[in-house]
């Protein structure tokens, strides 16, 4: 099998169609046949490289995986090099996904400059998608939470923000969706879960305000981990 049918990479802006893309890859890979599928996440500003080693390298035979890595643009230098190293070994058995809100063209300087990009695009599958062109509000956002639907969710965290251009208006609606994530936990009558989901919405907002991650990905990463059930 061709390298290019094993490593893809999906850029652009329109959540939904990455999220489409995704679903239909995982679709190409099983063709129908009876094994799971096993998905594994890696956000780029969150990888450990212990854990990335014991998940990629400790290769899983009976399961085909699905490595998807996201915001592909601020992996940090020793992940790239280890991805490089360990490329071959990872596609034996496994499929790899990398995805970026960035826009980018054959010519870009930014390929040409980093060993890591330009290993990518020469050898992955491409696809790209679209801007969005469909509004999103605060009651969209509540609604896919109190349904339970992550991806829905995601998605209209990601239209939210793609409406703020500068740094101080995406601070402030990471503060406002703060809020409605603190009421809509205030509401678990599960107070073991209620406090533990406090706890790591506690740790989001340090992981924006001590270590500088952006507002969007850091309340990404809160709904990945741990979705809010619905309030029974």
């Amino acid at each position: 099998m061709a390298i290019k049918d094993k490593i893809f990479l999906i850029s652009g802006q329109d959540f939904a169609s990455r999220r489409f893309i995704i679903d239909n890859i995982k679709k190409k890979i099983l063709q129908g046949a009876a094994s799971q599928l096993n998905v594994l996440t890696f956000y780029a500003k969150e990888i450990d490289i212990k854990d990335l080693q014991e998940k990629i390298l400790l290769i899983t035979f009976d399961k085909k995986k699905l490595l998807i890595f996201k915001d592909i643009e601020n992996i940090p230098k020793a992940i790239k090099d280890f991805l490089l190293t360990n490329m071959t070994k990872m596609i034996s058995n496994n499929y790899v996904l990398f995805e970026t809100e960035k826009a980018y063209f054959a010519n870009d300087r930014r390929i040409a400059q980093d060993k890591f990009l330009s290993f990518i695009f020469s050898n992955s599958t491409i696809f790209k998608t679209g801007k969005y062109t469909a509004q999103a509000t605060f009651n969209d956002f509540i609604n896919s939470i109190r349904l339970r639907d992550l991806s829905n969710s995601l998605y209209v965290l990601a239209r939210l923000f793609e409406t703020k251009a500068s740094d101080t208006e995406k601070k402030a609606l990471g503060l406002q969706l703060f809020g409605v994530l603190v009421n809509e936990i205030s509401y678990l009558r599960d107070r073991p879960l209620r406090e533990k989901y406090l706890k790591l919405l506690l740790k989001t907002d340090r992981m924006i305000k001590e270590k500088g991650m952006e507002p969007r990905l850091a309340i990404e990463l809160f709904l990945s981990k741990s979705f809010i059930p619905q309030v029974s």
